[in-house]
């Protein structure tokens, strides 16, 4: 039986016989891991901490028949303002399910893996608005996934001090907003100067500071609604979490003025 000691982010906890879970780990050496918890669904459990959904923990894995079981286990960071507000909670959720489903190999784990971290530390810390931290850590993981778009000027070159551009959701580029031009962007919105300018800033930064930015109400839903499609047309999924969030926060409005 060989062992191993590594640090890791839980993506997913699930029960596994009576007491034990079943616990998916991003690593930055070993891509994401899957390995049994022997007795983390049990309260008081020496695992029962480090091995929730959403927590850094380091861990020494046992090898034993093709699979991997905890021997010990330690948390390293909880993320505790993550459970302040559900707003907090939901987005981590939703960001931990990107994660999850893009993080299919050892070389595209070991890039997310940072900006996956950062971007909880960026929600457990804020007390503003969460739509521009989502914002920025769907964009740079497209980008790092491999499909980055094209954020230089139009290619007519007549864009420089344009203030509203279009994003080509066909294209993955952006265009003026001449005639001749929108012709050949296909599915497009019309964002602002700021909005690209934020777009350009994800793509650039890295995880260590791509959440150290701020941007108006106006450009963060503009944001938004641009990340959250792109996200989803190219990994072909609907991301609803947030939706559910957003739905949450419509009934509460109605509930108040009754």
């Amino acid at each position: 039986m060989s062992s191993m000691k590594i640090r890791g982010l839980v993506l997913s906890s699930r029960p596994h016989k009576e007491q034990d879970r079943l616990i998916r780990v991003l690593t930055i050496e070993n891509g994401v891991l899957l390995a049994c918890a022997p007795g983390a669904g049990k309260t008081g459990s020496r695992h029962a901490l480090s091995a929730q959904c959403g927590t850094l923990s380091d861990f020494t894995f046992n090898h034993s028949r093709g699979f991997l079981y905890v021997k010990e286990s330690e948390m390293v960071e909880p993320f505790r303002g993550l459970y302040e507000d559900i707003e907090k909670l939901t987005a981590a959720a939703h960001i931990l399910e990107i994660t999850s489903d893009v993080c299919v190999s050892q070389d595209i784990s070991s890039v997310i893996y940072p900006v996956t971290i950062c971007a909880l530390f960026a929600l457990s810390e804020t007390q503003k608005n969460t739509s521009p931290v989502i914002s920025a850590f769907e964009w740079k993981v497209m980008d790092v996934s491999g499909y980055s778009a094209d954020l230089s000027a139009c290619p007519c070159g007549k864009s420089e001090k344009d203030s509203s551009f279009a994003f080509s959701f066909n294209r993955c580029r952006i265009f003026c907003l001449r005639p001749s031009c929108l012709s050949e962007a296909g599915k497009y919105k019309v964002i602002s100067i700021g909005a690209v300018e934020a777009l350009r800033f994800f793509k650039r930064a890295e995880a260590s500071n791509l959440f150290s930015f701020t941007v108006s109400d106006e450009v963060s839903d503009e944001l938004s609604e641009i990340t959250r499609k792109y996200l989803c047309e190219h990994l072909e999924k609907k991301y609803c979490k947030m939706d559910m969030l957003d739905l949450i926060k419509d009934y509460s409005i109605c509930e108040s003025s009754e």
